[in-house]
């Protein structure tokens, strides 16, 4: 680019703020010399603001012991290993409650592993998975696995609760069983509003009576009478399908921790260092005791006795302490979790009344979200069993599992510089976990699993509807990209003249003055929807000028429309110049605008003729702009196509001469006003009125124009623009020679607004 031509192009967000930059000075390309910005000592300590670490009170946040890996192993060891792993095993045999486990914790642990990679990308904010999935896809994809991780995680609590019933009825047989849950749920949900800190603290008792409770059990090897196992059982309460279902929450506390992310002093460190430590933990356990339930108890007595644990313990009432102390725990933690994930969603609004759940007390402590959670627990305690709560809330954390894996495949398969984890995985790992995930969703209950399905897709459809605002920058954008990219490169591939099919307005639009844009928004707007693009360059007499903030509004209301809308400020002599700076500049790019739009109200002669140069230069179709003075656009219902007289050869080609814009775009206004568009043409001579009418109506279809009209008028063409009907809007071809004046009379002849455009040659009505 040569000096005189040396322009800014200046993107809009950044001229929003252009008092606030430093001057930019030209570079002058012609010489190779330029000047740095000059900055001053308020504009370093600006931006010292920005990189400067925010203070953070870790005062009263956890470590990964206390935050993560203590309440993540308590809810791990809970009701399941004390009072349902024998019954599985029992139905299931040792290497059946093996394969079990097994499938569990692939499906566990390739989600701690999923959750732990992102953890390390990201800074996890307050929310859990609920936070990690919203930060990678948005806050309607979070929010569809939320609400549902949110009531997985509440209905946990009821199932530990009718775990502790079910010990307390083995020291009390007499107590009956609602006295009993009402009783516990009571209590715990009074903890959880009083304090999380003081929650915690009481796992610390918890832990112990738990470790006093595995060693009792361990200690059964040497305190009775081994059997030999049984390898395979005979599967009489049900399928493994319906073991692993019950079986399956045995694993699910292994996100408890995540759900404190934001009360953690250093989540990218302990999420994943906790996590990971608790599922190796369990697993280990988990497996050492199905050896023992297997070699301590015959079959039967496993499938008939739910407390053999206690039984054949070395000292049985350190396991009833440990069943008890567990239960409680891990519904206090459940009690706790929960809230914190219910009022990440209400703060983004995610849930309604987000105003009033997501605020928290001065201990830290989201008590209204508590409040709410403390009643979907009650009602879930309803169902009265702990097999049928169990069974509820697999199929969601298997979703959620599901999504969680799904989102390090995109993020690893984007390859995006982003993604850079300091906890990396192989890409092995969250495809083994997504399709273990789905299988095991569609094997053990399908109906429930296309249920649950159907939640998480209704969930996103109404998210994605409010328009939800997402504070934070996720990866949807580099998904989009990729997919830019991907067909940008097949594209490339194939034969130029496929773009025809292709086909969409890409309109570029010069403007000097607010006021343009503002009277031809609604016909541009009309003209590319839905699926074109509009991109606005705006003429600025000094290179640190933006532009003004009314434009700015109009296309964010282009955008607001689904449509890829762009604003840029140029530092040009004119509007000529400009046309001609951008369309050089764009020329090359993949995506580049396909039709130059101006409005000639205002514009000389020389203008126009040098604009259709530049047009034909840039391969770009020409669209000028003659807005009735009075008529303005009507009703925006009526589109009429002037067709020039082809006699005596009326012949219909692929490309039509100089029709095929005219053709389009009518055709994409009409469709946008669903009015009338008409096709219309004056012959000199009445043998040629049939061929036109013949030839208007192949035109209709083979360009497959809804509800198109044909008019072919006899005579001269000055009458009969005079005789025609009143349209919207008229369309015709740019004659060889442009006079404003000219435009102007045809379109006081027609009463109407009118368009005239030009053909580039790579457009085609009949493709």
């Amino acid at each position: 680019m040569s000096g005189d031509a040396t322009c800014e192009l200046l993107d809009s967000r950044s001229m929003s703020a252009h008092a606030k930059d430093p001057p930019v000075v030209l570079v002058e390309e012609a010489s190779g010399v330029g000047t740095l910005p000059q900055v001053d000592d308020d504009d370093v300590q600006r931006r010292s603001q920005y990189s400067a670490v925010e203070p953070v009170d870790d005062t009263n946040k956890f470590g990964t012991y206390l935050g993560v890996y203590r309440p993540t192993i308590l809810t791990l060891f809970g009701v399941i290993m004390y009072i349902r792993m024998g019954w599985v095993v029992g139905n299931a045999g040792l290497l059946g409650a093996l394969g079990v486990l097994l499938l569990t914790f692939v499906i566990t642990g390739t989600a701690a592993l999923a959750l732990s990679s992102v953890a390390t990308n990201i800074r996890l904010r307050a929310g859990g998975v609920f936070a990690l999935v919203s930060q990678s896809l948005g806050l309607e994809a979070g929010g569809a696995i939320g609400v549902p991780l949110y009531l997985a995680q509440s209905m946990g609590a009821a199932l530990y609760i009718y775990g502790f019933a079910e010990g307390w009825q083995f020291l009390f047989p007499t107590h009956p069983q609602w006295a009993v849950v009402g009783a516990v749920y009571l209590v715990a949900f009074g903890l959880s509003m009083i304090s999380e800190r003081l929650v915690l603290r009481l796992q610390l008792i918890v832990l112990v009576g738990v470790v006093v409770a595995l060693g009792s059990m361990v200690g059964g090897f040497w305190t009775n009478e081994l059997r030999e196992p049984k390898l395979w059982g005979n599967y009489e309460a049900g399928s493994i399908w319906l073991l692993f279902a019950i079986f399956f929450p045995a694993g699910t506390g292994i996100k408890v921790g995540a759900s404190l992310s934001g009360k953690l002093k250093d989540p990218r460190r302990s999420v994943p260092l906790g996590t990971m430590a608790a599922w190796g933990t369990a697993l280990v356990t988990y497996a050492t005791l199905i050896i023992w339930y297997s070699v301590v108890a015959s079959p039967d007595e496993l499938r008939n006795d739910y407390m053999i644990a206690i039984e054949r313990a070395a000292w049985g009432p350190a396991v009833l302490i440990g069943l008890l102390s567990s239960c409680a725990s891990a519904t206090l933690s459940s009690l706790v979790a929960a809230p914190n994930v219910l009022a990440a969603l209400a703060k983004h609004r995610v849930v309604p009344w987000g105003n009033k759940l997501a605020p928290k007390s001065d201990a830290d402590t989201p008590r209204k979200a508590a409040m709410v959670n403390g009643a979907v627990v009650g009602g879930t305690l309803l169902l009265g069993d702990l097999n049928a709560v169990a069974q509820l809330i697999t199929m969601f954390f298997l979703i959620t599992y599901a999504t969680l894996n799904l989102v390090v495949m995109i993020e690893q398969s984007l390859a995006l510089v982003s993604f850079r984890p300091t906890f990396r995985v192989p890409v092995w790992v969250p495809i083994i976990g997504a399709v273990a995930s789905v299988f095991a969703m569609t094997i053990t209950n399908p109906a429930f699993g296309l249920v649950a399905l159907s939640v998480v897709v209704a969930l996103y459809v109404y998210l994605e509807r409010k328009q939800l605002e997402t504070p934070w920058e996720t990866v949807r954008s580099g998904i989009f990209l990729a997919m830019a990219d991907w067909a940008a490169r097949q594209t490339q591939r194939v034969a130029g003249d496929a773009n025809e099919r292709a086909w969409k307005p890409d309109v570029l639009v010069p403007i000097q003055r607010e006021e343009q844009l503002r009277g031809d928004y609604r016909l541009l707007l009309d003209m590319v929807r839905p699926r074109g693009s509009i991109q606005v360059y705006y003429l600025t007499e000094s290179p640190d000028e933006g532009p003004p903030h009314g434009l700015d509004r109009f296309v964010q209301g282009l955008r607001s429309a689904r449509l890829y809308a762009t604003l840029s400020a140029v530092f040009a002599k004119d509007i000529v110049d400009l046309t001609r700076m951008t369309a050089r500049v764009l020329k090359d790019v993949f995506f580049r605008p396909n039709v130059l739009f101006v409005n000639v109200e205002g514009r000389s002669d020389v203008e126009l003729r040098q604009l259709i140069s530049i047009a034909r230069e840039s391969q770009m179709a020409v669209a000028f702009l003659m807005v009735h003075p009075t008529a303005r656009l009507g009703r925006e219902r009526d589109v009429t196509v002037w067709v020039r007289d082809q006699s005596p050869h009326w012949e219909l080609g692929l490309r039509l001469a100089n029709l095929d814009v005219a053709l389009l775009l009518g055709y994409q206004l009409n469709r946008n006003w669903r009015g009338h568009l008409r096709l219309r043409t004056v012959v000199s001579f009445p043998q040629h009125v049939e061929h036109a009418r013949t030839f208007l109506h192949r035109i209709i279809r083979d360009a497959r124009l809804p509800h198109g009209e044909v008019a072919v008028d006899c005579g001269n063409f000055e009458q009969a623009l005079e005789a025609a009907e009143d349209t919207d809007l008229n369309i015709f071809g740019l004659p060889a020679e442009v006079s404003v004046e000219q435009l102007r009379k045809l379109s006081l002849r027609t009463r109407g607004s009118c368009v005239f455009v030009m053909d580039s040659g790579h457009e085609s009505a009949l493709a």
